[in-house]
């Protein structure tokens, strides 16, 4: 594994040193001793360090061409091999084996700097990828902050427009035995609220989803009470909230039944919302 923070007290944030350096250890070592890590001046001495792997390697590849055709130093074959070393001009079986440890050294500085890179690179990634995730989450927050800040005002919006007109509605008063608010949980759902380049505006649409024109004003759309009118009168259950009218039968049967419509009403005004649909449905 790479390099790995180390967490504060609180479990969540990272312990920084005096500098304001992140303290990091090496989980592969036993002790995992803490030590502060700069990352943008360990990442400066990248190209640095490169460029010396790059010249340990060749002068790796320059000693391996060398060392190749002697072979190993071995006493005994040490006359056989003369010839063969003079090639090489003032070069001494003891120095062949200092250049082979030299050899040996190179290759493990070669192998210790890449691993030095690998560990700031990883740890600089890591750096940035958590920094990117703590943006994203902060965006995401208020993203949806603003859709239901949106959502309250879009509510505050269809309240005062569509319910008030309910409220006002004389049709509503005088035609029907519902209150506004039963009539409103009734028949709000046909009413749209649309936010458009003209400003915010209103319309009904009808059972089937097309918007509803005025009778009133052929070619442009009902108005808001027109369009109550409309609704509650395209309802196949409005015998049973409209008002009955004198004459047709006898007047004591109108009150009779104005006073059963009203009972209904009064029973239907203590119902939850869905409850009252329920029953103005039956």
């Amino acid at each position: 594994m790479a390099l790995q923070y180390r967490v504060a007290g609180d479990g969540k944030s990272v312990e920084l040193s005096e500098d304001g350096h992140p303290l990091v250890f090496d989980d592969q070592d036993e002790d995992e001793k803490v030590f502060p890590l700069d990352a943008i001046h360990l990442y400066s001495k990248v190209p640095t360090l490169q460029a010396e792997a790059k010249k340990y390697r060749e002068s790796k590849e320059q000693l391996q061409t060398k060392l190749g055709a002697l072979g190993d130093i071995d006493p005994i074959e040490f006359g056989d091999k003369i010839k063969l070393l003079e090639e090489y001009g003032d070069i001494t079986p003891k120095e062949a084996k200092e250049a082979k440890e030299l050899l040996k050294n190179l290759e493990d500085v070669d192998s210790k700097n890449a691993i030095q890179i690998d560990k700031v690179k990883a740890g600089v990634a890591d750096s940035y990828e958590s920094k990117i995730r703590d943006i994203d989450a902060k965006f995401n927050q208020k993203i949806s902050a603003l859709e239901n800040n949106i959502q309250r005002k879009d509510g505050a919006i269809r309240n005062l427009i569509i319910k008030g007109a309910f409220d006002r509605n004389e049709f509503i008063k005088d035609r029907t035995v519902l209150t506004p608010d039963i009539a409103y949980d009734s028949f709000g759902k046909f009413f749209v609220v649309e936010d458009g380049e003209q400003g915010v505006s209103v319309y009904a649409v009808d059972r089937s989803g097309e918007k509803i024109f005025s009778k009133a004003k052929p070619g442009e759309y009902a108005s808001p009470d027109e369009a109550i009118e409309l609704i509650i009168n395209d309802y196949p259950q409005k015998d049973n909230i409209m008002r009955t009218t004198s004459g047709g039968s006898s007047s004591s049967g109108n009150v009779g039944g104005n006073q059963g419509k009203r009972q209904k009403m009064a029973e239907l005004s203590q119902m939850p919302a869905g409850e009252r649909l329920k029953a103005l449905r039956r």
